[in-house]
């Protein structure tokens, strides 16, 4: 039987697995700069976690989740990163105000189209502790800057905010009351939508539900006091940090535990699922996870569609040079691995030939390796205390005396 790998999933080496991890890299130098601390959190989790976080409602918890029960516990692959934060958070009683970051896969049981896979890697950040509009501001800015950092280009920020429950609880009727006469024009999912998680029908794509809702009242328009403030206090910050951004009033997110402020970057190569990065704060969901009352926000980035927006040279790989002893003997083996750990020393990358093998094999095996430069050292080099160092590309070599050796490898 020739196997396969599962549908949505990717077998990852060569330049996408180098550019893969240069993005992790660099997220994990960029938000520790930013006083994040990195957390790592099980791979599944207790399924009501996700349940009591994302939403029961939610296409995520209905549609998308791996679930599986040993005995009488049902766990399921964590979709996102958020609530595997929070829990681990009140769990370990890390003390607040606290900034963490994670890097790690995720799953979800979607159609697999650009950019999105069943099982894909997401950075996030979240900011526990702190209920500021100032930072709503800085976290998009740091979005904003991390993007840019790392190359990623024509990415649009759009922006909303969906109040607090008591808002929406308002907002509702009036939706509904406006709604009302086309309510038959709307699809199947709008109308069971509307009965269950309201804000939702905002997510279809569908022409003529999104020709309704275009018509429909905007939620911005029926803010309470406090959440009105605390928008147009976070778009001042917004200009003080200099983030372009777009007002996207039927912009609502996919997890039921927003509150407030939401935001997304879009790139136009993504297509109609066109997010690259996305978040908001939900100032409810410690207290719904069983921890203390605090603010909260964050946001997650998918690492395949971030890439898609950058062009094929970047990020830039930071190379290591690559060595290959070719070894002619048995007798000079434990000189030729001195010259190994010389190389690993300097931090370089060094891969040993057999002794046992002819010049001329190990010599093509060094080239489909790719490497750098090869170190030959055999019966003769041993007894004029040499080695030949030969550049792969060029095809010039040269001896290189023993005692030597470290100096012409510091000068590289």
């Amino acid at each position: 039987m020739k196997y396969q790998k599962p549908k949505g999933t990717r077998d990852l080496f060569g330049r996408e697995l180098e550019r893969i991890r240069a993005v992790c890299d660099a997220g994990r130098a960029f938000f520790q700069k930013h006083g994040y601390r990195e957390i790592v959190t099980p791979t599944f989790e207790f399924a009501d976690l996700f349940t009591r976080s994302i939403g029961e409602h939610t296409d995520i918890v209905e549609k998308e989740t791996y679930t599986f029960a040993v005995g009488k516990k049902v766990y399921e692959l964590r979709p996102e990163g958020t609530a595997s934060v929070l829990r681990a958070l009140i769990e370990n009683k890390i003390p607040l105000p606290s900034r963490l970051m994670y890097i790690g896969p995720m799953y979800r049981k979607e159609k697999p189209q650009k950019g999105r896979y069943r099982e894909f890697l997401q950075i996030g950040i979240e900011l526990i502790g702190e209920g500021e509009p100032l930072y709503d501001a800085e976290m998009i800015e740091q979005g904003q800057k991390f993007l840019d950092a790392v190359g990623a280009e024509n990415v649009s920020i759009e922006i909303n905010s969906i109040g607090c429950p008591a808002c929406r609880a308002q907002y509702k009727e009036v939706l509904l009351a406006d709604l009302d006469a086309r309510r038959a024009e709307l699809c199947n999912d709008c109308r069971r939508r509307l009965q269950r998680n309201f804000l939702r029908i905002f997510d279809c794509k569908k022409e003529v539900c999104s020709r309704i809702l275009d018509e429909a009242p905007k939620i911005t328009d029926h803010l309470c006091a406090d959440c009105a403030e605390h928008y147009a206090r976070m778009k001042e910050y917004l200009n003080v940090f200099a983030v372009t951004y777009i007002e996207n009033k039927k912009l609502v997110r996919g997890l039921d535990y927003y509150t407030r402020t939401v935001f997304e970057f879009k790139h136009h190569l993504l297509g109609a699922q066109d997010t690259v990065l996305a978040g908001g704060r939900y100032d409810l969901l410690m207290k719904e996870l069983g921890g203390r009352d605090a603010p909260a926000l964050g946001w997650a980035m998918g690492i395949e569609r971030l890439l898609l927006t950058m062009p094929a040279h970047l990020p830039p790989i930071r190379k290591k040079l690559v060595f290959y002893t070719a070894i002619l003997g048995v007798k000079q083996l434990k000189r030729a691995l001195q010259l190994r750990d010389a190389i690993h020393e300097r931090g370089y990358v060094c891969i040993n030939g057999s002794p046992n093998t002819v010049l001329k094999q190990q010599m093509k095996r060094a080239h489909r390796a790719g490497v750098d430069y090869a170190i030959i050292y055999g019966a003769e080099e041993a007894q004029r205390r040499i080695c030949i160092v030969r550049n792969m590309t060029s095809g010039k070599q040269h001896e290189i005396p023993l005692e030597s050796f470290t100096t012409f490898l510091e000068s590289l």
